[in-house]
This record gives C-alpha cells, sequence and structure tokens, in this order.
C-alpha cells in the first residue's frame, strides 16, 4: 500500500480540523502499523481463565508465561521469534531494562506487579523456539472480566493496536454476551478475528459437535459467514488440534503475511475513513437543507448546550458523592478484615509479650517497633489485597460516565437524523481509568503521657499481666484507627482520579457538541469544498 500514508495523513488531517478526537487512537495505530517493517501481531483476547497464557505457552513449547487459579497477566506481553532467548521490560517512561525470561512474572503478573505498579508499559520476549512462525508475533493480554478491573482496561484499550486477534472462549461455556461484545468491537479493528474455543478436553466428541453447531449459529446471527472457529486443548492426545491451527491459520498467515499486513492495514484506514466520511456528510446535508432545518437543529444543538451546564453540574455532584460515600463503603466492607487483623494481632503480641523482659520503658519502645513493623506490613498487604474495594467507585464512575455519553451521541444522533436526514455512525467512547498507586502506609499513634511519665516506678513483676492488657487493648485500636486512616487514603486518591474522568467526560461533551456545531456553520458556498473532499476521501487508495 505506497499511498496508504497519504491517505492516513488527509485523514488525519480531517481528524483534526473536525476536532474529532475519538478517532486519534485508530490514527496512532495505523501510524505504528506503517513504520513496521515486518512482523503482524497475533492477540489472543478472551476472558479471565479462558486459558489465554496456557495457549500460548503451549504454543511455543515451554512454559514462558506465569498460568494460576487468579488473574496473572497484567501488561501486554508480545512473544516472538528471537536468535537467543531475551527479555525485555519496556517501561511507561521509555526506559528498557533486559531481564531473564524466568522473570517475567516479576513484571507481568498480577501478583507480583499489582495494578501495574511497576509501571511497565510492555514486555517483550525472543524466543529461538518461534522460529518456524516468525514473522507472526504473539500477544498476550489481560483477561477481561477479572476481579481486577484495571486488567480489563489495558486489554480493552490496546484494540486499537491488534492485528490478527485470537478471541479465547473455554469450550464449556462457549459465547457469552461479553463475548459477542468484543467480536463486535475487533471488528472495527481488523478483518482477521478467529474465535478459539479452549480446554477442548472438557468436552467430548459429541459435545464439541453440539458445540459448534451452536457457535456457528450464533455468530451466523451476527456477521454473514460467520467466522472461522477452532477447538485446542493442551492436551497430548488432542495434538491434532494444534496440528489443524497451525496448518489452516497461523501458516498461511505467515506465509502470505504481506498481503496479511496489508490487509489489516486496509481495514484499520477504511474504518477511519467511514468514519470521518460520516462526519463530512452531515456537513454536507448541512451545508444543502433548507434554512429551516439548520434551524431546527442549531436549536436543538443549542439547547443541548445550554444542558451542559445542567449536565456539569450532574456529574459534578455523582463525582463528590462517590467520593463522599467512599469512605463509609470501604469501612464497612473491612470490617471483616480489622476483626482479624485484630485477632491476628492479639495471637502474635500474647506470643511476644513473654520474651520482653524488661521495665516498662524499654518494654514500651520495644512494643512500638514490633507494632510499627506489624501495621506496616499487614496494611500494605490490606492495601494490596483490597485494590478492587478501594477502586470500586472509580470503575462504577467510569460505567456511568460512559453511559451518559452514549445517552448524549444518541440524542444528537436522533437530532441529526431529524433534520437533516442523516445518521451518525456510534462513537466509542473511552474513558481512561487512571487507577491511583497505593498511598504508603503511615502509621501513628501516640500512648499515655502520664503512664509513660510513670512507667519507672511501676513494678512489672506484680503488674505484668495488667501491663500485658493496657498494651494488647492499645494495638487493638491502633488496628482499627490506621486502618481507617489508610481508608481514608485511598478514598483521597480515588477522589482524584475520580475528579479526571469528570473531566475528560465534559471534555468529550464539548467536543461532540463543537463538532456538530462546525458542521452546522456549512453554508452553500462551501458545498464544492465539502463534495471535493468526500470524493477524495471516496477514492483513497485502500486496495
Amino acid at each position: 500500500m505506497n499511498d496508504a500514508p497519504t491517505s492516513l495523513n488527509r485523514i488525519a488531517s480531517l481528524a483534526d480540523e473536525f476536532r474529532l478526537t475519538s478517532l486519534q487512537p485508530q490514527i496512532g495505530a495505523s501510524r505504528e502499523l506503517l513504520q513496521r517493517s515486518n512482523g503482524i501481531d497475533v492477540a489472543v483476547f478472551g476472558r479471565f481463565k479462558a486459558g489465554k497464557s496456557s495457549f500460548l505457552n503451549h504454543l511455543t513449547g515451554r512454559a514462558v508465561l506465569p498460568i494460576g487459579v487468579v488473574p496473572l497477566t497484567a501488561v501486554i506481553t508480545r512473544l516472538r521469534y528471537g536468535e537467543r532467548e531475551s527479555a525485555e521490560v519496556r517501561f511507561l517512561d521509555g526506559a528498557v531494562n533486559e531481564i531473564p525470561v524466568s522473570e517475567i512474572g516479576l513484571y507481568v503478573g498480577e501478583n507480583e506487579n499489582p495494578n501495574n505498579a511497576k509501571h511497565v508499559a510492555a514486555v517483550e520476549v525472543g524466543l529461538p523456539e518461534l522460529k518456524p512462525l516468525a514473522p507472526l508475533q504473539f500477544v498476550d493480554t489481560p483477561g477481561l472480566g477479572s476481579a481486577f478491573a484495571h486488567n480489563t482496561e489495558v486489554a480493552l484499550n490496546w484494540l486499537p493496536h491488534v492485528g490478527a486477534a485470537l478471541v479465547a472462549v473455554s469450550s464449556d461455556a462457549p459465547l457469552s454476551e461479553r463475548d459477542l461484545v468484543l467480536l463486535k468491537d475487533l471488528r472495527r479493528h481488523t478483518p482477521k478475528i478467529v474465535l478459539l474455543l479452549t480446554k477442548a478436553d472438557l468436552l467430548t466428541e459429541p459435545q464439541r459437535m453440539e458445540v459448534t453447531a451452536f457457535v456457528e449459529a450464533q455468530l451466523r446471527r451476527e456477521w454473514d459467514g460467520g467466522l472461522l472457529v477452532f477447538f485446542y486443548s493442551i492436551k497430548p492426545e488432542l495434538a491434532a488440534m494444534k496440528a489443524k491451527l497451525l496448518t489452516e491459520l497461523l501458516e498461511p498467515l505467515r506465509q502470505n503475511k504481506d498481503e496479511a499486513g496489508c490487509q489489516i492495514l486496509r481495514h484499520k484506514l477504511a474504518s477511519l475513513r467511514d468514519q470521518t466520511l460520516n462526519y463530512l456528510r452531515v456537513a454536507l446535508a448541512a451545508a444543502t437543507q433548507a434554512e429551516s432545518a439548520r434551524n431546527a437543529l442549531r436549536e436543538k444543538l443549542a439547547e443541548e448546550r445550554r444542558q451542559s451546564g445542567l449536565l456539569r453540574s450532574e456529574l459534578s455532584v455523582f463525582a463528590r458523592e462517590q467520593s463522599a460515600n467512599a469512605l463509609d463503603a470501604f469501612l464497612e466492607q473491612l470490617q471483616p478484615t480489622q476483626t482479624a487483623l485484630q485477632e491476628k494481632l492479639t495471637r502474635e503480641l500474647r506470643g511476644q509479650f513473654p520474651q520482653w523482659n524488661l521495665r516498662l520503658p524499654p518494654l514500651l519502645d520495644v512494643w512500638r517497633g514490633w507494632l510499627n513493623e506489624f501495621l506496616n506490613r499487614e496494611l500494605a498487604e490490606v492495601s494490596r489485597q483490597q485494590r478492587p474495594l478501594f477502586c470500586a467507585p472509580l470503575h462504577k464512575t467510569q460505567a456511568h460516565l460512559t453511559r451518559t455519553l452514549r445517552a448524549l451521541h444518541d440524542r444528537l444522533a436522533g437530532h441529526v437524523k431529524a433534520a437533516l436526514g442523516v445518521m451518525l455512525t456510534p462513537r466509542e467512547f473511552a474513558l481512561e481509568v487512571r487507577e491511583p498507586q497505593a498511598p504508603p502506609v503511615d502509621v501513628a499513634y501516640a500512648f499515655d503521657a502520664a503512664f509513660t511519665a510513670v512507667g519507672c516506678l511501676i513494678p512489672l513483676t506484680l503488674f505484668r499481666h495488667s501491663v500485658e492488657r493496657v498494651l494488647l487493648r492499645k494495638a487493638r485500636y491502633e488496628v482499627e484507627k490506621n486502618l481507617s486512616r489508610l481508608a481514608a487514603d485511598w478514598r483521597d486518591r480515588v477522589g482524584v482520579a475520580i475528579e479526571d474522568l469528570r473531566r475528560q467526560t465534559e471534555s468529550a461533551v464539548q467536543d461532540e457538541l463543537t463538532a456538530l456545531e462546525q458542521m452546522l456553520k456549512q453554508m452553500p458556498s462551501g458545498v464544492p469544498r465539502l463534495r471535493k473532499r468526500i470524493a477524495e476521501l471516496e477514492s483513497l487508495a485502500l486496495t
């Protein structure tokens, strides 16, 4: 596609002119694909525990990616052929570190890198075992729908970069509504989509035939001709399934990599062109309709603009409510955690206290040091384990604001259709959730000054049990107080992220209204120019 750069630049220029900011991720992904000299990314998507990492390990013939019973893949991981075994960690700040392949799990695993606390952009792995499939590159994406909402966000935000897509679905739970939505989203980004029914060993041959009929019927309702469907299992007795996938899908893709790459790029550019054309056709309709039609749409947009002030207030109220209610919700749901921590502290303190054969002043110093170490260790673990709880208000806000934007777009589409007879194509609103880093554990406590002052006068031989009870009661209170402080710190950080989502939403609202208002300004005198631009887009060399 020698004319692809020119076509992309033209589309990008028009997108900038009409402030079509939603197209920027697709434009960026297309530029990246243009700059890549070879290699096709075969990305594996799917729900948590669909068997994506197991499939890629089996495909390469070795256990490279971590697998387990909890969500493990937290960042994008690319496997490609390399003359020697290698692994590079690419960080968000641009830094690159080479690591042993055996340490990949420290960066891609949710356990070792919770919520991507290490700020990893991607991990690139070179394997000699992939030479037969070169230049295909295989991308492992975080599981959709796991307990960690940020993993879903990483996978969905990577959609514009996909080359070919394998959608992994467990054979014993084929094609949920969420799977169908993912397939529809992928269709906007690539023509190469394959359904991979993993864990096929869980079914008998008659059951696999039944599942095949069900899946193909579901796909035919959504797409003419359906999609390619392959069963897969890592069991040795079903090795023929791997051979079939290699022979019928991956080997043809590898042999025809240039044509496949061009087809993928054409698909991305065609999607961009069609979305841009839609806006230009709205502009042309506005320029050629009677003044009464333009006035009708102008009034509707003016009303939406006035309502946007009210919408801003509603969004602010909603964001404040989510932040304000978060702490009470955290503390309520953390009550079992607090009880368990206090019980653990009681056991450990009672085990430690007999070893502290000291007078009261140094005993208090040892107690403080022990309590400080206990609280820092345990609260850091609470912060890690309860991250989904702490970030829940953030993702609830994202879902609500995304629905708000879709409702606005639907209303605007209705106004445009009624006034100009042209439909707006559906828009994808990708509000970026920026989950905060965990707050540092900041333990603070004070002791009764009078108790401390007279400590040297208290004979512990007589009052040791009383002192133990006092220290235990105080320590249990410190668990409650510092857990509340940690929850409050999380509330504050999540509140900042919620406010960022609100600003993104307001910006998207303004972009939508501004784009349509600009199109509505098109006058009859601008019709020749609009028709010329539409003709240019329609004739772009995408073949």
